[in-house]
This record gives structure tokens, C-alpha cells and sequence, in this order.
């Protein structure tokens, strides 16, 4: 989630230059915070990849519950 935070507002500023969009467009897809850096169970990191895809490569927007 590091660059995440990093790279959000220059790709909201990007977008608004474009004319595509705003930071209410840009949604955060991964693991959520954690002290470590992978879950080291192989099936675990395997069923958080196939989701992280899932919802990065959908048409639709992702609806978050906040």
C-alpha cells in the first residue's frame, strides 16, 4: 500500500488535467496493511492474487463500504 499513497494524488492530477476524473475515481485493489510483507501460506497468497485481479480488471465500479 506504500506507493499507493504515493502515486494517488499524482494520478488524481493527471486525471483532472485529462479530464477524466477525480481522486473519488482512484480505488486502492490489494492487501490490506500488514507487518508482514506476504501471508506465507502459498493457497492464502493464491486466493488474495485471483482477488486482487478480480476486482482490478472489472468494468464496473468498485463499490467500497465506508
Amino acid at each position: 500500500m506504500g506507493a499507493y499513497t504515493y502515486i494517488a494524488p499524482r494520478l488524481c492530477t493527471a486525471m483532472m488535467d485529462l479530464g477524466r476524473g477525480s481522486l473519488e475515481d482512484i480505488k486502492y485493489v490489494g492487501r490490506g496493511p500488514s507487518a508482514a510483507t506476504a501471508t506465507g501460506l502459498l493457497k492464502i497468497h493464491q486466493n488474495e492474487q485471483a482477488e486482487i485481479l478480480h476486482l482490478a480488471m472489472q468494468p464496473k465500479p468498485i463499490k467500497f463500504h465506508y
